[in-house]
């Protein structure tokens, strides 16, 4: 048996002891997917559960948690020390995929009260794998071990599949390919190829094309002018296109985007979209998209609820999701507009947000299509006091694929962890996404150190 397989079979052994859970997840796609994955697999067993989503894991949560049996998803890797202090009476599982700090230990063998299920903290189960994971997908392989009848947890395939859209982990190898293939196999997942912009008109969806990211975003005449030089309805659904003329489509807008410098490439805006055939929405770009703008505006549970098939909960998420890309989009506009907004540094990007909740989001899109040469940061000042809580700014740091190396190059992980405790925060992630949250009136000092931290990497 691999190692992976026995962490995994010892949190299933874990939580089969338990008739009660508290779960506690991040609050974007991956995590909200991954808890929907587990209170499922729990549901069928029959132990009953209360799912809690936050922004990210805090001592006084850890403290005021009195259950018998906890199960952190997406999170909690980065907290094992105060975890195992607080929680040293209880039984914990954590589901994580986030690389672990350089300072907390973290224990990689597990006991009989407590398993940490991440293949990041051990070189034999990261190699087992056979590339990147998120945390939907260990959720998924966890709630295989769970199954109680023939059905084996295999409908939540898709779930797992659009966890992993939410966090850009490629399904074409390793475990990822398993879990698709496995969903296919069983009819649980179909594959259309095409534009991978998601369903509705045309117009629509190019006028909100973030990610993809077209550089029409945001602007309607635009769109209208682009749409009448090619000769395309517009108000058309993107289904009821031909082949030919989807191709033609498809041509056009990478067209366009090599004339504005975005870096777009064939493979980002066509290729396979999945099909999810056991949930409420069957586009998984779609679905992922919903789900992940139900969390940001801290409307969870209607995320869960949709991950659960309530149907009747498709009309609010897509409210949420307009809203969200009405904000991503304005965002975006007002720093390609503003000259000033997106200050550039030796090693490094930043600009400060005026938008609220699409730090990470606009960041991400930055750095994958629009300034690809060095790492983007955006930094938002949270304003007063959050609960009686000391003012933080919160930072997302993401950088494209292409900068982060094997042996060297940047890890976005190590240097937000760096910077972030050299002011008094609190940081780490992944190589090419990071996150930190640092005192208030420290930016200019976080800057300063993060650029000479990336500046180091670049030269190791």
């Amino acid at each position: 048996m691999t190692e992976l397989q026995k962490n995994l079979e010892k949190a299933a052994e874990i939580i089969k002891r338990h008739e009660y859970a508290r779960v506690i997840s991040h609050y974007d796609a991956d995590g909200i997917t991954s808890v929907a994955i587990i209170c499922t697999a729990l549901f069928r067993r029959g132990i009953q559960f209360h799912a809690t989503i936050v922004n990210k894991v805090e001592q006084t949560l850890i403290q005021d948690l009195n259950e018998g049996l906890v199960i952190f998803c997406d999170m909690g890797t980065a907290h094992t020390d105060l975890i195992l202090e607080h929680l040293k009476e209880k039984d914990v599982v954590i589901i994580d995929h986030h690389a672990p700090l350089t300072s907390v230990p973290v224990p990689t063998v597990p006991t009989s009260s407590f398993v940490l299920v991440n293949p990041y903290c051990s070189s034999e189960e990261k190699e087992e794998i056979g590339g990147d994971i998120c945390a939907a997908g260990i959720s998924y392989l966890l709630a295989r071990c769970l199954s109680t009848d023939a059905n084996n947890n295999i409908d939540l395939a898709g779930l797992a599949v659009a966890g992993s859209i939410g966090d850009k982990v490629a399904l074409d190898s390793g475990i990822n390919k398993l879990i698709l293939d496995e969903g296919i196999n069983e009819g649980v997942i179909s594959v259309k190829n095409g534009l991978k912009l998601g369903d509705g008109k045309i117009r629509d969806l190019i006028i909100f094309a973030t990610d993809p990211y077209i550089p029409l975003a945001g602007r309607d005449e635009w769109v209208d002018a682009f749409l009448d030089k090619i000769g395309i309805e517009g108000d058309k659904d993107i289904n009821d296109l031909d082949a030919g003329v989807e191709r033609q489509l498809a041509d056009a807008l990478l067209a366009l985007s090599k004339e504005s410098s975005a870096g777009i490439s064939e493979d980002a805006l066509v290729g396979d979209t999945y099909i999810l055939n056991s949930v409420v929405v069957k586009n998984s770009l779609d679905f992922m998209r919903l789900v992940d703008a139900c969390g940001r505006f801290g409307k969870a549970g209607i995320g869960i609820g949709l991950c659960l098939r309530e149907a009747k909960l498709i009309e609010d998420a897509t409210s949420l999701h307009m809203q969200f890309q009405s904000k991503l989009v304005s965002e975006l506009g007002r720093i390609e507009s503003e000259a000033e907004v997106l200050k550039e540094l030796q090693n490094m990007f930043y600009f400060y947000v005026r938008e609220t909740g699409v730090t990470g989001v606009s960041s991400g899109i930055l750095a994958e299509y629009l300034h690809i040469e060095k790492p983007v940061i955006a930094l938002n000042k949270k304003d007063g006091t959050e609960d009686g809580k000391r003012s933080e700014t919160r930072i997302s740091a993401r950088c494209n694929k292409k900068l982060v190396a094997k042996d060297g190059g940047i890890d976005l992980s190590k240097a937000m962890e760096q910077a972030s405790k050299e002011v008094g925060g609190f940081g780490g992630g992944h190589p090419v996404a990071a996150g930190a949250s640092i005192p208030k009136g420290s930016e200019g000092e976080f800057i300063a150190a993060l650029d000479r931290i990336l500046g180091e990497q670049n030269a190791s």
